[in-house]
């Protein structure tokens, strides 16, 4: 048996391109998560996976090739020797701006939304079962409608759940406290030892100078 005892660093910034482009797509992340876990032969690694030796084997080259993933030797069992491999730290890190704009977008947003239709699923299904609530449908503003929310005070005073998006101006000084008491609140409730579970969504962000996700949101006028 020959395996190599260097110390497992915690932390590894990733600058490379190359890297980065495998590091930001899900379906490869999915493949080195096991490494960045615990050192792996290709058969515990499919194990933890629950996929197929020959598909995890495909993606070792690659990972090795951009220096997510190491080879810390062999181990000889029953004649044959079996690579040991391990991410080159338990935690890559990637500075924001070297993150392509494309690839940021496409990773974050996705892991935002899954999280979000959660959300909107839990709050629709409190809504409905309050059957306490109205939409209300009014015009605003030169050329502008909006839709409100309608609830009676007793329902206000009694539901366990709130959603509502302002836009606002703030000085940077208020938007810095702001962002502070919004995270000491969830650190205050996130305790995670209640009898239900629950979906927070927190926060606060500046007005875009450039539009690009935002652009088309209403349509052509």
């Amino acid at each position: 048996m020959t395996t190599t005892t260097a110390v497992w660093p915690d932390t590894a910034e990733i600058t490379s391109p190359d890297a980065i482009a495998v590091l930001t797509n899900l379906r490869s992340l999915r493949y080195l998560r096991p490494f960045m876990v615990a050192p792996q032969t290709l058969s515990s690694a499919a194990a933890e996976l629950n996929k197929p030796v020959s598909t995890v084997a495909y993606w070792i080259p690659r990972f090795r090739r951009v220096g997510l993933v190491e080879h810390l030797g062999d181990t000889t069992r029953t004649g044959m020797a079996m690579p040991t491999y391990r991410a080159t730290a338990r935690r890559l890190t990637v500075p924001f701006d070297k993150l392509p704009f494309d690839s940021r977008v496409e990773l974050l947003d996705s892991g935002r939304m899954r999280v979000l239709r959660r959300f909107l699923d839990g709050l629709d299904e409190a809504l409905e079962a309050e059957e306490a609530f109205s939409l209300a449908f009014f015009a605003e503003g030169e050329g502008q409608f909006a839709i409100d929310m309608v609830e009676s005070d007793a329902s206000r005073d009694q539901r366990g759940f709130t959603d509502g998006w302002r836009t606002f101006r703030l000085s940077t000084d208020e938007a810095r406290e702001f962002a502070r008491e919004l995270e000491a609140l969830i650190e205050k409730y996130g305790h995670d030892t209640g009898p239900r579970r629950y979906v927070a969504h927190m926060g606060l962000a500046p007005e875009p100078r450039h539009r690009w996700r935002s652009a088309n949101d209403f349509g052509p006028p």
